[in-house]
């Protein structure tokens, strides 16, 4: 059922944001001198139904995005609407999807105030996907709050013993599995997320070497999921037991940077929808 409902929010996320490019391709690669001669430009412009409609709906995302994870957040009557982590993940597609709509708005074409308003909100979402991917990697209680290393230590030890009780491994297949990662210590919160990064990607060619020591160890198909489960898990309290503390140092960086952006960025938007609306141009309302 999980599956099926990101498969569904995933075709959702997708569609948002590249179906009104495919509509208005060759619209959209046509110089600008030229545009005004096409069969779309009195849609797809700035101005247009279409384009002023991508505008606005794209800014009401983001406002709507920003507003109720805030709430949910900050305000302790919203505390039992929900899940944190469920509003962060509506936070997140509504505010990449806003800007998607406004990149579309633009009719891909960025001066004046439009620009500055634009590159606030590139380097905006930028930085929420940092922040996300850095969020990620904290272990956090079901309300967000982040947990302490010594509960990263004890459930490590407790996934151990399972793993154990399981089988019995040899030093070489621990250490194909990556079960006997050694303690690091980083002074540098930046070079924590460089060696983050690095183990993300050096993960993704893990499969290979976790399949060739469940064949060795000759488990049931059951067997073998749960011992898959208990190796990846062990692992990722591995990684975030070195990862903790640097990691909540960047996420405390980031909330300097990321929230006077993003409060830059819609004062830049609501100049520019007071001069929008004082010219006349209001859309549908």
């Amino acid at each position: 059922m999980k599956f099926v409902f990101y498969s569904v929010v995933g075709l959702a996320w997708l569609g948002i944001v590249v179906l009104p490019g495919v509509y208005g391709w060759e619209y959209y690669m046509t110089p600008v001198p030229e545009r005004p001669f096409t069969e779309l430009h009195d849609q797809l412009k700035p101005t247009g139904f279409i384009g002023h409609g991508y505008g606005v709906i794209g800014s009401l995302f983001m406002i709507v995005g920003v507003a109720t994870y805030t709430l949910r957040k900050r305000v302790a009557w919203f505390a039992k609407w929900g899940k944190l982590r469920s509003w962060l993940r509506f936070h997140i597609f509504l505010c990449t999807t806003g800007p998607a709509l406004v990149v579309w708005h633009t009719s891909l074409k960025f001066q004046g105030v439009v620009a500055i308003s634009f590159w606030s909100m590139v380097i905006v979402v930028a930085s929420g996907v940092l922040g996300r991917y850095v969020y990620k990697r904290i272990p956090k209680t079901e309300d967000g709050y982040f947990k302490s290393v010594q509960f990263v230590v004890d459930e490590k030890l407790a996934l151990r013993k399972e793993l154990d009780a399981m089988v019995s491994l040899s030093p070489v297949q621990e250490s194909m599995l990556g079960l006997t990662a050694g303690q690091l210590k980083f002074t540098n919160p930046w070079a924590a997320l460089y060696a983050a990064i690095l183990f993300d990607v050096r993960g993704l060619f893990s499969w290979s070497r976790d399949r060739r020591v469940t064949t060795e160890l000759a488990l049931s198909r059951q067997e073998r999921e749960s011992f898959r489960s208990l190796v990846r898990r062990y692992r990722w309290r591995t990684r975030q037991e070195f990862l903790i503390e640097p990691m909540q140092k960047i996420f405390g960086y980031w909330h300097v940077f990321h929230i006077p952006l993003a409060t830059i960025m819609f004062l830049v938007l609501a100049v520019h929808v007071f001069v929008s609306i004082l010219f006349g141009y209001t859309w549908i309302f």
